[in-house]
């Protein structure tokens, strides 16, 4: 990336029913890079396909400033969608989407924009990022793309976002690597963002990208033990809840995963407490206790699983930049 020499100017592409958070996590970002270095070269602005007003999510229009038709050259385009994307394609924006490509444009996608840079298939045999709620999608109708579980990836040209909050990690750490992190450190104040996330964390709904299975029992007991990760349940009553018995989830387990019910809570348990470890927001101390072990206990069975201390995964992710 070079936007130290040349500055950026981002076009962000708006599809209906587009999630307002993940644009303004972006969007603020560079508002406020303006504000800590007057004339940065950065800028950005908003197209939608049509060119009429587009509504987000939650109702709210924004009216674009930018056609789709007239990018500037070397502008990033930055496709932000919702939902809608899963459920019906869109072959005008991703025929779009294609030319920005072939044109040499950095194209990028966040929250469900990530499916439509898919549908497109700019993505094929690349890593990305996606929303946990897109994974599915993905992984069934576009076998050739590596999902991650990251909250953002670089991929060349190609950057990919999982959306929400992590679209503000996601520009702060392009910002970090373009000016230099005492920049991105006085943005990330002035937005009361403690510490910036790498692109190696991993979403906390994580989670849900693995253990897939079509078993009704399976599936069932997953989400049972997903829903309730603190405190946990005895496999007993996740049984119970599934009208079997204990032993015949255990040979369902085996046959679907490979694992007993009790070693898979376990680890989605411990899933779920590393994402809080290599978030660096709480002190392991109150992690550990929160999920029911001593100090000592949780380190020990966090090296038992992940094999490293969970001082040493902290250490290792805020170390870590964008993949």
């Amino acid at each position: 990336m070079n936007g130290s020499a040349t500055g950026r100017h981002f076009v962000f592409v708006l599809d209906d029913g587009f999630t307002m958070q993940a644009f303004s996590s972006a969007v603020e970002v560079l508002r406020l890079l303006e504000r800590v270095r007057p004339g940065s070269g950065y800028s950005y602005s908003a197209a939608s396909l049509s060119g009429d007003p587009v509504a987000a999510s939650n109702g709210f229009r924004v009216i674009p400033d930018a056609d789709v038709k007239k990018v500037p050259p070397r502008a990033v385009i930055v496709v932000v969608a919702g939902v809608r994307a899963s459920q019906s394609e869109e072959p005008a924006l991703a025929s779009l989407v294609r030319g920005w490509a072939r044109k040499g444009h950095p194209v990028w996608g966040i929250s469900s924009g990530v499916v439509r840079l898919a549908q497109s298939g700019v993505l094929n045999n690349r890593r990305v990022a996606a929303h946990w709620e897109d994974v599915s999608y993905l992984r069934d109708r576009h076998p050739l793309i590596e999902v991650s579980a990251s909250l953002f990836v670089s991929d060349g040209d190609v950057m990919t976002c999982a959306g929400g909050g992590a679209a503000s990690d996601m520009m702060l750490t392009v910002l970090r690597r373009d000016l230099g992190g005492d920049i991105a450190d006085e943005i990330a104040a002035r937005l009361v963002i403690d510490a910036v996330r790498g692109g190696r964390v991993r979403q906390r709904r994580a989670l849900e990208m693995r253990f897939e299975t079509r078993h009704p029992v399976a599936f069932a007991a997953l989400r049972l033990m997903r829903a309730n990760l603190l405190p946990a349940l005895p496999i007993t009553a996740i049984a119970r809840a599934q009208g079997v018995s204990e032993r015949q989830l255990e040979r369902v387990f085996a046959r679907e995963f490979g694992k007993t019910p009790s070693a898979l809570y376990l680890e989605l348990r411990f899933q779920d407490a590393r994402s809080e470890v290599r978030d660096g927001r709480r002190s392991l101390t109150e992690i550990a206790m929160d999920h029911g072990y001593s100090p000592a206990g949780f380190a020990r069975s966090y090296r038992r699983l992940f094999g490293l201390l969970p001082s040493e995964d902290r250490r290792k992710a805020m170390s870590e930049t964008i993949t």
